[in-house]
């Protein structure tokens, strides 16, 4: 029973490798068993499943037959309702073929798993299709077809064991190519395999009760490929670090692979004594392991460094040895041929004789043997062909009618797809339409906007060029009332005072009435153009301006709260007449008794607040009338694109605010 466990085991957990037993490293019992607890606790029916699936596996790979059955058939129970675990059970129930020796039905079962996995797309239906494939592989290859093992490796199992992140998975698939390399003398393709299936395996971190084993096997396997390529300073590293691992486990079955490595190592280079050391060390590991293969081998490699130092008597003995104890056919063939290497080196040639002889005759029955399998496989191949033949042609009536019923579909989806389009179109051109529609309607309000504004704009301008108009002519008849009249009324004033002596009593009478002309002449000249608003600045002609205004009935108080700026002439000239008109508006209709006038100025912006305590005003029905003190407050404000707001409240009085933007590097001449 130990035996068939041990080929499952091979088959279920493990690549093609120089040997077929379970290898051991460190007590797996620990790990098992604390998934043992964790399934257990579980209240999870699909996870608990899993784990028991998983379970059946480990103790099987451990040699618990029972516990394997029991935890196996415990995952059945718990798996029904689960779509996923049904499929992945039919590769955990797949054994059961092994048992009875049905390699076929084995087979079968293993297709059918990986057929119904496809469709799953999470980490662990990629797992066990990889293994699935692995195994599906080791099948293929025992039946002689070992491309078909390579293909299934390198284009499904790895891609796919990729997908499932599992390092450990890929190192031990990317291994197993290794060795077919190997085994066909390919050591430089080998070797790339190897490189890949040690990167992965040493980045693994995911426990598993296979972790450590794999890890030592995958360094003495790629250090013996090493070897043969002769890269013995790689292959040295290599097997130190996996002897700084082994060291702490004298006892594992991998010392038995270990040793030869090292073996090997030394022979390659014709450091024969430490070789036979290294052989001896894994022969006595592989004798108390009980690994035939491991033995057999190590005694091979013993018997050609033997055979080097011309120890031909242990030579033989090893050479006795395998004879006696190999099951292998062609492997006694070769047996044969090294004893009459070995008697013919100790000139005992009869008994050279006898054992070439041996190795000829069964040579030849092997190659007869080979030529009736060539025929009874050709015999085979041509059954096959005849009923593939047969097969063909039903497959063909079948294709045609599959091809004329997706033909039917294909016109059908066809419609469908250009009714689809159709509507489509349709819809588009029905929602472009509404589009050029709205578009329009919104370029004619556009429009309409537009020419508001430029209506807007030309009124503007033209209240622009009235304002500057106006300006100009004050200033002009300003200038003519001062220079002119002015000086003719001084003139006359002084020649009246010539006369002052002839005429005492006329004189007072004419100079009163000149001192009121020319006081008349000065407000006047005032009014029209400021001097004190050329010559001293705004806040002297607005301070001038109230005081001027300022009556026994009406006190106006004036505010400057400006810090000394620059402002542009016409800026003031504007602001001072906005003020000129409001105060002239409060005094003429609000019956104030007081005003108040504030200026404020924030970066490029000049506040005007003008309050009174009148009677107040409907703005409304005053903007309607239109008034010209009213409408040229507006125009100037426009003017230097400010804002107003007036706030009039009946026998409360009214509030003025306008805000007034200014351009100190752009200034208008008036």
């Amino acid at each position: 029973m130990k035996k068939i466990y041990a080929v499952l085991f091979y088959l279920l957990f493990t690549s093609i490798s120089n040997s077929q037993v379970i290898l051991s490293l460190d007590d797996d019992t620990v790990y098992i068993d604390s998934i043992v607890k964790v399934t257990k606790n579980l209240k999870s029916d699909s996870i608990k499943s899993l784990n028991s699936f998983r379970l059946s596996k480990l103790f099987l790979m451990v040699q618990n037959p029972e516990k394997s059955k029991e935890y196996l058939k415990q995952a059945n129970q718990l798996k029904i309702k689960y779509p996923f675990l049904k499929d992945a059970s039919l590769y955990y129930n797949a054994y059961r073929f092994l048992e009875k020796g049905d390699l076929d039905g084995y087979e079968k079962a293993l297709f059918e798993a990986n057929e119904k996995l496809k469709k799953y797309r999470n980490k662990e239906a990629y797992k066990l299709r990889a293994v699935v494939l692995q195994n599906y592989g080791i099948v293929q290859q025992h039946k002689n077809n070992e491309k078909a093992y390579m293909k299934l490796l390198v284009n499904e199992a790895i891609p796919i064991a990729k997908k499932s992140g599992d390092f450990e998975l890929i190192s031990g698939l990317s291994k197993a190519v290794a060795i077919i390399f190997m085994n066909n003398d390919e050591r430089e393709k080998a070797s790339e395999y190897l490189n890949q299936a040690q990167r992965y395996i040493e980045n693994a971190t995911k426990k598993s009760a296979t972790l450590a084993e794999s890890k030592m096997e995958t360094y003495i396997i790629n250090a013996e490929n090493l070897i043969e390529l002769k890269h013995f300073y790689d292959a040295k590293q290599i097997l130190d670090k996996a002897f700084s691992i082994l060291g702490k486990y004298p006892d594992s079955n991998l010392n038995d692979s270990y040793y030869y490595s090292e073996g090997i190592y030394y022979s390659k280079q014709n450091k024969h004594n430490e070789a036979l050391i290294s052989f001896e060390k894994g022969i006595q590991s592989a004798q108390k392991h009980n690994n035939a293969i491991a033995l057999n081998r190590l005694k091979f490699a013993e018997y050609e460094v033997l055979f080097k130092l011309k120890n031909y008597d242990k030579a033989k003995t090893n050479m006795e040895y395998l004879v006696k104890n190999t099951p292998f056919i062609v492997d006694k063939k070769n047996y044969y041929k090294e004893l009459s290497k070995i008697y013919n080196a100790k000139k005992e040639f009869s008994k050279a004789y006898y054992y070439s002889n041996k190795y000829n005759i069964i040579n030849d029955s092997l190659n007869n043997a080979n030529l009736k399998n060539e025929i009874v496989e050709l015999e085979a191949k041509y059954k096959k062909a005849e009923s593939e033949k047969k097969i063909g042609l039903l497959q063909s009536e079948n294709e045609k009618a599959v091809l004329q019923v997706n033909n039917n579909r294909l016109n059908m989806m066809l419609f469908a797809v250009l009714s689809f389009v159709l509507f489509l179109t349709v819809l588009f051109l029905w929602s472009w339409n509404n589009y050029q529609k709205k578009i329009s309607f919104q370029k004619e309000v556009n429009y309409q906007q537009e020419l508001e504004a430029l209506e807007n704009q030309q009124k503007l301008s033209i209240s622009n060029a009235l304002i500057e108009g106006e300006e100009i002519e004050r200033k002009r008849i300003a200038r003519e009332l001062h220079d002119g009249l002015g000086s003719m009324l001084s003139g006359l004033k002084m020649h009246l005072n010539l006369a002052d002596r002839e005429n005492k009593e006329i004189t007072p009478n004419i100079n009163g009435m000149l001192n009121d002309s020319i006081k008349e002449l000065r407000n006047i000249s005032q009014n029209l153009m400021p001097e004190s608003l050329m010559k001293l600045g705004l806040e002297h002609a607005l301070r001038d301006l109230c005081d001027a205004h300022s009556t026994a009935e009406t006190a106006i108080e004036f505010q400057y709260l400006n810090k000394k700026s620059t402002l542009p002439q016409h800026f003031k000239t504007m602001v001072f007449r906005i003020i000129q008109e409001l105060l002239n508006n409060a005094l003429k209709y609000a019956k104030a008794t007081q005003i108040l006038v504030s200026c404020s100025q924030n970066k490029d912006v000049f506040f005007i607040t003008v309050e009174d305590n009148g009677i107040g005003f409907n703005v409304e029905e005053a903007e309607k009338r239109g008034g010209m003190g009213l409408r040229n407050i507006k125009n100037r404000v426009a003017f230097l694109n400010g804002k107003l707001e007036i706030d009039s409240v009946p026998e409360k009085g009214t509030s003025t605010y306008i805000e007034l933007k200014y351009n100190t590097n752009h200034d208008h001449k008036i």
